[in-house]
């Protein structure tokens, strides 16, 4: 294995106002893409199939959650691959949530994806790595502490197995994207930064991250990649935020910022339209004494 590409979902179908449309698997906290995210699976697919042939992915593995099997399914059809579903980089519940949702298996999303999935005698949800997320929830640590035991597992299993195959992509979430990035560099744990300026891992909606070997460590060569999807980063979330990312109280919390944010715009815009222009305003100090030359 050489290079590790970590993408996140595209745009979910709850993150547009109401009404939304109902979950395809009738799982709690299981939403489809919005028409905006099958869009950003498309674009994504096309910017990983217009790859030099030997940087490609050669194997995609996703959480078992809807919405990242629909943004892979575009990436599957046009690298001609199937899909595995994988509990270890399945989604990141808080403990003490009303309801935390365990996702479908093949036979489920089979309806949906005819043709795209690879089968559970191949590759099985649970138990071929053997990483499951406690469905009490988990705390930071111990979401930290998955995705390092998901990698500990992963990777002398999956070489073993698949000896010739050097790039994978992995589709997961926001939250479990960040953990296995960081776990995967060695760092502290889910909040620690990248480099000495203090820059984490971004996490926008179907952003991609590479991450190539060097022998016994990884490197980061793209942090949040959005440079392929039409209206660049969007939704990008982080450990900081109060909020589990893309929740009801996620999507609350942007849309009061962001009408705070254009309530200052406006305030500052009718105090430019009051204020009278003057002299001294306009930064020229005007004198009757000067002479100015015209220029042609």
């Amino acid at each position: 294995m050489k290079n590790i590409y970590i993408a996140r979902h595209g745009y979910r179908a709850n993150w547009l106002p109401l009404p939304h449309p109902p979950n395809p698997t009738g799982i709690d906290s299981d939403p489809p893409l919005a028409p905006h995210g099958v869009e950003q699976a498309k674009q994504l697919a096309g910017y990983l199939t217009s790859l030099p042939t030997q940087d490609r992915p050669q194997f995609i593995l996703t959480s078992p959650f809807y919405r990242c099997v629909e943004t892979g399914k575009p990436i599957a059809e046009m690298l001609q691959l199937k899909i595995v579903l994988e509990r270890g980089v399945g989604e990141w519940y808080k403990k003490g949530r009303s309801v935390i949702p365990a996702p479908a298996n093949y036979d489920t999303l089979e309806q949906f994806f005819n043709g795209v999935l690879a089968t559970e005698e191949f590759w099985h949800r649970d138990d071929t790595i053997g990483v499951v997320p406690d469905l009490s929830g988990e705390t930071e640590e111990e979401i930290f502490a998955r995705a390092n035991l998901f990698w500990s597992k992963f990777i002398p299993i999956f070489e073993k197995r698949f000896p010739d195959i050097s790039n994978i992509l992995i589709i997961s979430h926001a939250a479990t994207k960040i953990a296995l990035g960081l776990a995967l560099l060695k760092l502290s744990g889910v909040r620690a930064y990248i480099d000495d300026d203090k820059d984490i891992l971004r996490a926008g909606a179907c952003s991609l991250d590479k991450f190539i070997r060097d022998g016994n460590k990884w490197n980061l060569v793209m942090n949040g990649n959005c440079e392929f999807l039409t209206h660049g980063e969007e939704m990008n979330w982080t450990f900081h935020s109060a909020f589990e990312a893309g929740s009801d109280e996620d999507i609350k919390a942007r849309k009061a910022l962001e009408l705070k944010k254009l309530e200052a715009e406006k305030k500052q815009e009718s105090i430019r339209e009051t204020t009278p222009v003057t002299d001294v305003a306009s930064g020229i100090e005007v004198s009757s004494n000067v002479e100015y030359e015209v220029r042609s």
